[in-house]
């Protein structure tokens, strides 16, 4: 249950790849209250239509600010964040993309900056929900993808979809030529949230668009790893 008089944080996911950054908030801002949404009944958001995009994340944007009086929403998916970067409205932060840099992202990324370095993958993010916990899988699925896209070789690459971020330590160990980075640090780490504290624990509240109780479970497990 989450105490109506503290802050409340929002953050949005196709499934689970925003975890990741949901457990840099809560080190980061350990006092406010938070709200992990996870559409997983549209999962995955990279072979969505742009115009499907934009009016999904405005239904969800609209029901945290209205039903739930969140604060400040952080769109944790870097496909969405890509769609609404122009038209996310107050209080409302996404993950930023820069000219200079390359990315691993998805096709709709790709089709959306089309003047930014993006490497598209179209199922790697499917992948990832599916093979989590199987740390073996994992290794395979990460590696065979660094294989065909010649990552392993490059000055830099941005991990621009919070799935990948998961899998960080997989990229890092097997592109050891190549600075790998999260994208999301690029927005943690300029965040302010600058609301009222009170100094107790955190409490995280899971709204799925398809209720599961162990895709619920699966998201609070890959939050307290």
């Amino acid at each position: 249950m989450l105490n109506k008089l503290k802050t409340t944080i929002a953050v949005v996911d196709s499934g689970i790849g925003g975890t990741s950054v949901l457990s840099e908030l809560i080190e980061k801002y350990p006092y406010y209250n938070y709200i992990y949404f996870a559409d997983n009944l549209n999962m995955p958001y990279g072979k969505k239509s742009k115009r499907f995009l934009l009016k999904r994340a405005k239904e969800i944007i609209d029901v945290l600010k209205n039903s739930y009086k969140v604060d400040a929403i952080i769109i944790a998916c870097n496909t969405l964040s890509s769609v609404i970067c122009e038209c996310r409205g107050e209080n409302v932060y996404v993950m930023p993309f820069s000219l200079d840099k390359t990315y691993l992202a998805t096709p709709l990324t790709k089709s959306v900056l089309t003047n930014h370095k993006i490497i598209p993958d179209v199922n790697l993010a499917t992948k990832i929900e599916q093979h989590i916990f199987n740390k073996p899988a994992l290794n395979r699925i990460i590696k065979s993808h660094i294989k065909r896209f010649k990552l392993d070789n490059l000055n830099e690459l941005v991990l621009g979809c919070t799935h990948y971020e998961l899998c960080y330590e997989i990229f890092e160990k097997n592109c050891p030529n190549t600075k790998i980075n999260k994208n999301s640090d690029f927005l943690i780490n300029n965040l302010k949230l600058d609301f009222n504290l009170l100094e107790e624990k955190p409490s995280v509240e899971i709204i799925l668009s398809k209720p599961s109780k162990s895709y619920s479970e699966k998201i609070r497990r890959l939050i307290r790893r």
